[in-house]
Parts: C-alpha cells; sequence; structure tokens
C-alpha cells in the first residue's frame, strides 16, 4: 500500500498541469456559467444589446466618404498645417481644368460660344472663387500714358477685335502660354478655381441651415474654417459637368479634369464599390454557412450578428465625424467575413451537440465553455493586429486602427450574448447529420493528419525552402501612390487627365510660399530677380517620370506691368532693378486689379507664392521631385528668404514617407504583441514563438508573389502584412488551443493532432473560405488598388490554413514527443 501511495504521488508529480492551464479550465468553465445564464435570460440580454445596437445604426445616414489626400493626414501633421496655412492667404491650389478642343480657336463662333460657355459656368457653379479663359484673362496695356488692367475679352464683342491680331497677341504672351491656351493655339482651357473655405461662400443664416448649428457655433467660439470639402466639391463638379455636357460637340469639345475631378470620380467609385462589397460578402456568407449548418437558424443568427456589428461601427465613425477614406474602405467587406467567425465556432459545437440529443441549454453551455475562451483569443489576436496601426503618422491608417479593431470587438460581443439569448427563443428542430458527407471530409482531414504527422523533416524543410525563394522578393517591392491607376482602362479619367498634361502641360500644381521677413521685401529687386532665377532652374528640371510645365509667380505680372508702361516694348519685358520703381509699378497694378496681387503676395507684400505647374504623377515621384526643388530654393536663396513647399504635390509626398515608416512599425508592433497573446495562451514560450512561423510565411508568399509580378505595394495593399497576421492567427489560436488540450490528455502528438483536425478541421476550412472569398470579392472592385488588396489578402488566408494543417501539424509533432500514459490505480 505504501509503495502504491509513493508511485501515485511520483506520478501525480509528473502529471501536475501548468498553473496556466489551471487558469484556462477555470476560464472555460465560468464561459460555460456565462452561456447559461445568458441563456436563461434572453431578454434582459437582448433588450440591453438591441438598444446599444439601434443607437448607433441611427448615426450611419450621417456616414461621409473623402479621400482627398489632405484627408489622409492628421490635423496636427505639419504638411497639412502648412497647405492650410496657404489656404488661408492665397486660396485654393487645386483647379479643374476644362480643355476646349476646336478646328479655329480665333474665330467669332467659337469665342461666342466659350463665352457663353465661361457665363453659365460662372452662374451655375457653387463655391466659385474664379473662373478663368480666353474672355477675362489679364490684359495689361496702357492708354493715353495710364496704366490699364481689363479683361481680354471684357469689352467683346461689343466691342468689335481683330481676330488675328488677338491670336498673335495671346501666342506672343508668356503668362497666357500653357496656361489658357495650348503652345500650338489650337486649345483653350477654362480655369475653375473655387474658395479655400465655406465660410467665404455662405452667411452665418447659409451655414445653419446647409450644416448645422453644432458647424456654426464651432466657427463661432473657435474661429476655425470650415475648408471646402468632398460634399462641396462633389455640388462643384455636378455643377460643371451639366454644364459641359450641354455645350459638348464636335467643334467644340470639352475635356474636364484636375484635381477636384479626379477625387469626386474616385469618391464615387468607391461608394459603388462598398454597397457592392456589402451584397457580395453577405450573400457568400450566407452561402458557405448554409452549406456548413444546413438550416435557416445558422444562417439568419450569425448574419443577424455581423449586420449590427458592422452597421454599429459605421455608426460609430459617423458619431465622431470621420469620413471614409482610401484606406478605410476595406472596412466595411472586412467586417462581414472577420465578424462572423465567431458565430461559426460557438454554432458549429452548439449544432453537433444538440443533433447528438442534448437540450439547447446544454448544449450551448458546452459550445462556451469549449470554444468561449478561444474566439476571446482570436477575436483580440485580430484586434491587435488592427491596433498597431495606431501609432501611424497617417489619420485614415489610424482610423482602420481603431474602427476596424472596435467592429471585431462589437462582433465578439454580440457574439456572445445575443447567440445564447436568439437560441433560447428561437424554435430548433434537430437535423439528422449526414453520414456519407460527414465521412468524407473526415477522410479528408485524416489524409491531411497521416501526411503532415509522418513526415514532418520533409515539410519543414520544404516550407524552409519557399520562404528562401519568396523572402528576396519582398525586397524588391517598391511603393506606389496614384489615385489615376487605380481606375480601370475604360473609364475616361485617366486619358482625359493624359490629354490635359500633354496639351496644358500640367494639371497638378505644387506651391512655394517664400517669405522675406519684412514688410515689403518683395518689392527688393534681388529678391524678385531670385525668384526669376529659381523659376528658370526648376522649369529646367529634367527628370523622366515628371514635366514641368509652367512656373507662375509674381514676377510675371511686374513684367507685364514694366513692359506697357514702355510702350509695350519686349525689350521691356523684364524685372526693373530699382526699388522704387517696383514699388510704384506694383500700386498701379494694385489701383487696377487688386485681386490678381491677392491670389500671388500678402497685404503687405512680405510673402509671395510660386505656382510649379506639372503633370499628374505618382506619390513616389513627388518626393522626389520636392526634394530637387528644395535644393534649387536653397542654392538660390541661400537661406535669405525663408521658402515653404506646400500644395497637393507636397502632401502627396508626406504621404509616402508617411505611409511606409508608419507600416514598417505597425508590422513590429502587430507581430510583438500577438506573439506575446499566443505565448500566454499556449503557457509555453517555446511552442508560442513557434506557432508565429506558419503565419509569417504566408505573408512573405503573397507580398513575395507581389515582388515577382512587378504589384506595387500601395496605401491598401501595404497594410496587408497587419491585417493578414491578425486574421490568420486566429485559425492557429483554435488550432493550437485544441491540439494542447488533446495532448495534455494522452501526451500522444498524434493522437492530438488526429482529434485537432476532426474536431475544428471543418470549422476552420469554413471560416477560412468565408475570409478568403470575402477578400477575393474585393476583385470585383472597379478600382484596382481594391482589387489587388482583395486578391493578396485571400491568397493569404488560403495560404496561412494549409500551413496550419501541414506545417503547424509537422512543427507540433518535432516538439511535442510521444509518451506512454501512466494509469494511476483507481483504488488511490
Amino acid at each position: 500500500m505504501a509503495s502504491s501511495v509513493i508511485i501515485y504521488l511520483s506520478n501525480l508529480r509528473r502529471l501536475a498541469l501548468p498553473p496556466t492551464i489551471d487558469m484556462r479550465d477555470q476560464t472555460e468553465k465560468l464561459f460555460e456559467f456565462l452561456g447559461f445564464w445568458l441563456y436563461r435570460n434572453p431578454i434582459k440580454a437582448l433588450l440591453s444589446t438591441f438598444l446599444l445596437i439601434g443607437a448607433l445604426v441611427s448615426q450611419v445616414p450621417s456616414v461621409t466618404i473623402d479621400t482627398t489626400s489632405e484627408a489622409l493626414l492628421h490635423q496636427d501633421d505639419p504638411s497639412l498645417m502648412e497647405y492650410n496655412r496657404f489656404r488661408d492667404q492665397f486660396g485654393r491650389a487645386e483647379l479643374i481644368i476644362i480643355a476646349v478642343e476646336s478646328p479655329e480657336v480665333f474665330e467669332q463662333s467659337f469665342l461666342n460660344q466659350l463665352k457663353s460657355f465661361h457665363m453659365e459656368l460662372k452662374n451655375e457653379v457653387p463655391y466659385l472663387k474664379q473662373i478663368t479663359s480666353l474672355i477675362n484673362v489679364r490684359h495689361t496695356h496702357t492708354k493715353e500714358d495710364a496704366l490699364i488692367v481689363e479683361d481680354l475679352l471684357g469689352a467683346w464683342p461689343e466691342k468689335p477685335v481683330n481676330l488675328l491680331e488677338l491670336k498673335q497677341q495671346v501666342l506672343n504672351n508668356p503668362f497666357y502660354l500653357n496656361l489658357i491656351i495650348s503652345n500650338d493655339g489650337r486649345v483653350a482651357a477654362v480655369l475653375i478655381e473655387t474658395v479655400a473655405t465655406v465660410n467665404e461662400s455662405f452667411s452665418e443664416e447659409q451655414i445653419l441651415a446647409e450644416f448645422g448649428e453644432d458647424i456654426l457655433e464651432n466657427l463661432r467660439s473657435s474661429q476655425s474654417k470650415l475648408y471646402f470639402s468632398e460634399k462641396e466639391n462633389r455640388k462643384v463638379v455636378e455643377a460643371v459637368n451639366r454644364v459641359v455636357n450641354r455645350y459638348q460637340s464636335n467643334r467644340f469639345h470639352l475635356i474636364a479634369s484636375g484635381g477636384p475631378v479626379i477625387i469626386d470620380a474616385f469618391n464615387r467609385a468607391t461608394l459603388k464599390d462598398v454597397r457592392l462589397f456589402i451584397v457580395l460578402s453577405l450573400s457568400a456568407v450566407a452561402m458557405f454557412l448554409g452549406l456548413l449548418f444546413r438550416r435557416m437558424s445558422g444562417v439568419i443568427l450569425p448574419l443577424l450578428i455581423i449586420n449590427a456589428s458592422l452597421f454599429s461601427t459605421l455608426g460609430i465613425m459617423a458619431l465622431f465625424g470621420v469620413p471614409i477614406k482610401l484606406p478605410t474602405t476595406i472596412i466595411p467587406a472586412f467586417l462581414l467575413v472577420v465578424g462572423v467567425c465567431d458565430a461559426v465556432h460557438i454554432l458549429a459545437i452548439f449544432f453537433r451537440h444538440y443533433d447528438l440529443g442534448e437540450t439547447k441549454e446544454a448544449a450551448i453551455g458546452y459550445a462556451y465553455g469549449h470554444s468561449g475562451l478561444a474566439i476571446v483569443f482570436t477575436s483580440l489576436t485580430t484586434i491587435a493586429g488592427l491596433l498597431s496601426f495606431s501609432l501611424a503618422e497617417l489619420s485614415a491608417i489610424v482610423e482602420i486602427g481603431y474602427f476596424a479593431a472596435a467592429g471585431v470587438m462589437l462582433a465578439l460581443i454580440y457574439t456572445i450574448i445575443i447567440l445564447p439569448a436568439l437560441i433560447s427563443l428561437t424554435p430548433l428542430k434537430r437535423t439528422q447529420a449526414k453520414v456519407q458527407q460527414h465521412s468524407v471530409m473526415d477522410r479528408v482531414l485524416q489524409s491531411v493528419a497521416d501526411f503532415s504527422a509522418r513526415r514532418p523533416r520533409p515539410i519543414i524543410i520544404f516550407s524552409l525552402g519557399i520562404f528562401v525563394i519568396f523572402l528576396p522578393a519582398v525586397f524588391q517591392l517598391k511603393f506606389s501612390h496614384n489615385v489615376v491607376e487605380y481606375f480601370p482602362d475604360h473609364m475616361p479619367y485617366r486619358p482625359d487627365l493624359n490629354y490635359i498634361d500633354q496639351e496644358l502641360k500640367g494639371s497638378l500644381t505644387l506651391e512655394i510660399v517664400l517669405d522675406t521677413g519684412r514688410e515689403n521685401g518683395i518689392y527688393e529687386p534681388w529678391v524678385l530677380n531670385r525668384i526669376e532665377l529659381v523659376g528658370r532652374k526648376i522649369e529646367k528640371i529634367n527628370r523622366a517620370d515628371i514635366s514641368v510645365g509652367k512656373v507662375i509667380s509674381i514676377t510675371d505680372i511686374l513684367k507685364e506691368i514694366h513692359q506697357a508702361l514702355n510702350e509695350n516694348d519686349k525689350t521691356f519685358y523684364r524685372i526693373p532693378q530699382n526699388r522704387d520703381v517696383i514699388a510704384q509699378e506694383f500700386l498701379l497694378f494694385e489701383n487696377n486689379r487688386a485681386d490678381d496681387l491677392e491670389r500671388i503676395a500678402d497685404s503687405q507684400f512680405k510673402k509671395t507664392r510660386i505656382s510649379v505647374k506639372t503633370s499628374w504623377v505618382d506619390a513616389v515621384v513627388c518626393k522626389d521631385f520636392m526634394r530637387d526643388i528644395h535644393y534649387q530654393l536653397q542654392n538660390v536663396f541661400k537661406d535669405k528668404v525663408e521658402a515653404t513647399i506646400t500644395g497637393l504635390v507636397a502632401l502627396l509626398a508626406r504621404t509616402v514617407s508617411v505611409a511606409i515608416y508608419s507600416m514598417a512599425k505597425s508590422y513590429l508592433i502587430a507581430f510583438m504583441a500577438i506573439t506575446l497573446m499566443m505565448i500566454l495562451l499556449m503557457g509555453d514560450v517555446k511552442i508560442g514563438l513557434l506557432s508565429m512561423v506558419p503565419n509569417l510565411i504566408p505573408i512573405i508568399i503573397a507580398m513575395g508573389f507581389m515582388g515577382f509580378m512587378h504589384i506595387p505595394l500601395d496605401l491598401n495593399s501595404l497594410m496587408i502584412g497587419s491585417i493578414a497576421l491578425g486574421i490568420v492567427v486566429d485559425d492557429t489560436v483554435h488550432f493550437m488551443y485544441n491540439f494542447q488540450k488533446f495532448y495534455n490528455r494522452r501526451c500522444d502528438p498524434y493522437y492530438a493532432v488526429q482529434k485537432t483536425l476532426l474536431g475544428v478541421g471543418r470549422a476552420l476550412i469554413i471560416t477560412s473560405l468565408v475570409l478568403a472569398t470575402g477578400f477575393f470579392i474585393l476583385m470585383c472592385s472597379s478600382l484596382k488598388n481594391l482589387l489587388n488588396f482583395g486578391f493578396f489578402t485571400g491568397l493569404t488566408v488560403i495560404i496561412a490554413l494549409l500551413a496550419d494543417f501541414v506545417m503547424a501539424t509537422a512543427l507540433l509533432i518535432m516538439i511535442n514527443p510521444r509518451r506512454a500514459v501512466i494509469k494511476i490505480d483507481a483504488n488511490l
């Protein structure tokens, strides 16, 4: 007897479970109790939850879309703050450019139609600050020794003009070329500039009617400005398109483009795609749920939860006044496919036990005890991957982290609370499992288990070989952010923009603000000479990927004045070298046409702007181009004048640098956070670390494939790593969690792998297929950036499932030896 006790105690010490396992058992019992309580108190649970859902969903109609470059950045970002200061001082830098092509621009009929077109735009386009064309472009001349600055055709047709002389005058004016007329005189342009802030266009009563009392009070209390936004831009573009469509003809061919047009088109395509994704994702989820559960309740209950999660998340975005932006367009499809996984794992266990004869209450209690902790951990790993975006320097990426994480958390909460309550209130029929279908699936899973468990070394060697092949390709990836390239070839936006760039030498504007540091500093000849010099140097910047079409500065106005005051002699088209003369000439001009000066210099003549007109290019190119501009500014002004580069080009360049840095930081944070969580769940450092290997290799393969195919990373595909890591680790959690339970039971890795695959294998396959299909649905997008993101994220999910079934199994077999099971004397 004594020897039996000694043997018992010795064996008990060898079989003692670690504290983490004991704690896990207690947590599982708490989840089981929670399932019972929610089942017994369904009305309380549903009432409180539906009140929350109703409050959040009521905000959804207020959701907006804004894919502008300034929307990507934080409000306190230095580049955006500089851009706002520029807008406050000089107005908007983005123009709508309408190219007007005709067999003969300088003929009576064309000019009549152009004037009519010009006037209708002026009368119908809201938020208009300035419209410029051949009709009203600045014409500086003298009359009876007096300087006259007037519209070029302001008095026409009442006052006839010689059309041949007009043509020569226009084509010989350097300021007009590539601004309102092409070099060959074949294409005229109409430039539309809108107000920079809504405050400029509305009275307080109009702001109250249009935007509400909260916005009005905020503007009153903070003296802040309501900047021109996507909402106003849409109205402007709609009005422009209406007028363009009325005047479009073979002899008056119109092409409207420029930043505002491109952004509006992108917003519309995005909204259309988001609606399509929601419908297709719901259809795909319903199909897979039907295949898995083969009953209406198995389809309706999860769909109710994921819809509540999605629209609650959109409601939270609206509540915080956060619009859907370029990167956040993935949130609806993402939540629909990710949010259903928790319900699938709970219902898979519940229906299996319910169909075997258990009561609903017993089955839901067992399902919560079995999978409750696992679904909490899978949700937390997904949230950890998403929250890694929270430290990004792009506000749009931060918002993905916050709001997608909130959506995943809501899906978890709704699943835990709503499922037992609805199951309690819903009559359910038991179904007879189809043995034939299950046996086929079981045979497949059994074959996978046998293959992986019996060949661990070759599998690991093969996996390392794949890793070695694809890893170098990851470092060949290049970044790209070019909204125009996202449009499909059949849409007109890219050809229209290329036409503008070719005929009028540019559709983008880079702005340089020069601060002399003293009042009337611009009057200094040396300052103006250097402005002229730096303009010539910028025009000569020769890059294969970007072209400078025109540089506009205050020296253009001064040279026009000086030439006009000297009998229009072309030799006087230059900067006078006397400060008093410069001051006098600017004063004469200001008395005639002050608005033109206000758009190019401040009232104290301390600051001025230089506008650099370029072709539309990739944001990566903008960064290098800005570096060239900065070098020229430093070389010419030598710190005697403060020069700041801003405008849309500068914002694009800023987006590139912070996106790359933010994503590198996000990948590291996500990996560290999820690895730590896996170690805590597994209760073993070695197993926790090894569990990350099957999750990293699929990401390396997907991104390496992008490298081999020369597909660049954009703002969406750049997030694949962090998002995919947070998602694909969910299958690993369920796999490892169940493996450890079965391994602790018999200390036999072969038995544990077999039971794990036969137990959770079906659910893992279905959830992975749902996830992958949800991302593949993004390939139905009309925009290429979402298409690429959907394909490669879906590919990552599929590869990750295979890695869990094959590679994870091989690793577990290698590190978990088979030990003999010790039988304890039942009498002890």
